[in-house]
């Protein structure tokens, strides 16, 4: 997740994803996995450039679709 955000957003995403999993009330450690889609739309709305909002999207796609297999 944070490899594929940083690609889309530079370093602050680190940032980004902690305070994004804040919001919805949990820390790093206590995520749960059945809010992940939640987690990587909420994060796609705050990339500004369409290509790579896109791009980030499909990455997670796939990373939850092999979580689920």
């Amino acid at each position: 997740l944070t490899a594929e955000l940083s690609r889309a957003m530079g370093p602050i995403a680190e940032v980004v994803i902690e305070d994004e999993i804040s919001d919805m009330g949990y820390t790093k450690a206590n995520f749960p996995v059945h809010r992940a889609a939640e987690l990587v739309d909420a994060l796609a709305r705050q990339i500004l450039r369409e290509e790579r909002k896109v791009a980030f999207q499909q990455a997670m796609v796939k990373k939850l679709r092999e979580l689920k297999t």
